[in-house]
């Protein structure tokens, strides 16, 4: 049987009666109280961790240490909850009280992370993160991605990979700001941002753009800048070399360099998102093939299929450019357009394409993007096609 000292109720206690706004004494807590109530609450949390660790140790099954922390957890989340609240009802002026109740958050959200550190494989990741742990997680996100942030310009960081990887992990207020919903999604940011304090942590002399780049692929953060970003790298890299055979060589060496780096299985930034992994192999495979090919055909003389002083007519797609390109290599893919390849596809229908917001559209650029989809063009597209199939059958 449980000990009642190793219980939560000591924390309860602190915070539902102890400190409850609602009672008078509160409101003219004395030093002397706020000394006690703050030095309790330390000491009672090293004794917790200890007889946490303890448990692990001495409970026989596997489903027991399981059963005992997820109890120990969810008790600990509701107290969280309970401290918010409490913090939300006192008046600013009653600073000892106030601050008492800092101190017990911040000893709750520590306990938490214990939990979290040392037992992780006995929590369900996929619940709901309540408001309280978020906001806390929020602060301590911030107070993170501040100090990596200063550190990445220091060091020359290129401020295009720094803003995709920090507004990803929610630095901004913008739109690029993602509020983590489960305990998954969360584990994933910490270990990011753990991630990045360790490289930054080593000698000046390493190269931080491809420690980055190396840190993202092995964490698999499959976010669309991101991966446009990666191959953007990758095709800079290989349109420095002139002859189209050392293209192909290039190419193939960061193809073997890219199939090497180190991966932790299990994990991804957007679990409706398909991994690093595929997309930027899917990109490799497209970009050798295109290369082979234009290495076959680089012999046969190709003449334009418009005078060069005849500008080309243009039909005006209601639809963005990858909403287009993905509308494109569904065709191709079912076979519905047949022609050499999926490049060939593009060349020959892109440029005869325009959108309201853009005039001239780059077929090469539409085909290089082409390789992932944010999940909003999937969805357009499937409207339109399901509004293409009503009026099929009413017509």
């Amino acid at each position: 049987m449980i000990e009642k000292q190793n219980t939560l109720e000591w924390l309860d206690f602190i915070i539902t009666i102890a400190l409850d706004s609602s009672e008078s004494e509160v409101n003219t807590l004395s030093g002397a109280q706020y000394e006690n109530i703050t030095q309790q609450v330390q000491l009672k949390k090293q004794k917790y961790i200890a007889y946490l660790n303890n448990q692990s140790l001495t409970l026989a099954s596997r489903r027991k240490s399981q059963h005992v922390i997820k109890q120990h957890y969810g008790s600990l989340l509701i107290l969280l909850d309970q401290t918010a609240r409490a913090a939300s009802q006192i008046n600013p002026l009653n600073t000892l009280t106030a601050s008492a109740l800092h101190i017990t958050t911040i000893c709750v959200y520590d306990l938490l992370n214990f939990i979290e550190s040392s037992f992780e494989e006995y929590l369900d990741l996929d619940d709901r993160v309540p408001l309280a742990y978020l906001d806390q997680f929020g602060k301590e996100r911030q107070l993170c991605i501040s100090r990596v942030r200063e550190e990445l310009t220091r060091r020359n960081v290129d401020p295009d990979l720094v803003m995709i990887l920090l507004g990803s992990l929610g630095a901004d207020t913008s739109n690029a700001k993602i509020q983590p919903t489960s305990f998954r999604n969360i584990f994933y940011q910490r270990e990011v941002l753990r991630g990045l304090e360790q490289i930054l942590s080593k000698d000046q002399t390493t190269d931080m753009d491809h420690a980055l780049l190396e840190l993202l692929v092995y964490l698999n953060f499959n976010s669309r800048p991101f991966i446009n970003y990666y191959t953007q790298h990758l095709s800079r890299r290989v349109d420095s070399v002139k002859p189209l055979g050392e293209k192909i060589t290039q190419l193939l060496l960061s193809y073997k360099q890219f199939n090497q780096m180190h991966r932790k299985q299990g994990v991804k930034l957007s679990p409706l998102d398909s991994d690093v992994q595929k997309v930027i192999s899917n990109w490799f495979n497209q970009e050798i093939g295109y290369l082979k090919e234009q290495s076959r055909w680089a012999t046969t003389p190709t003449e334009s299929l418009v005078p060069a002083s005849t500008e080309p007519f243009k039909v005006m797609v209601l639809l963005s450019v990858d909403q287009i390109g993905l509308f494109l290599r569904a065709l191709d893919a079912l076979r519905i357009l047949k022609a050499r390849s999926m490049n060939a596809v593009f060349e020959s229908i892109v440029p005869f394409l325009s959108t309201p917001r853009k005039q001239e559209i780059s077929w090469d650029s539409m085909r290089s993007k082409s390789y992932s989809f944010e999940e909003k063009d999937k969805q357009t597209v499937i409207k339109l096609l399901e509004s293409i199939i009503t009026w099929i059958k009413e017509y």
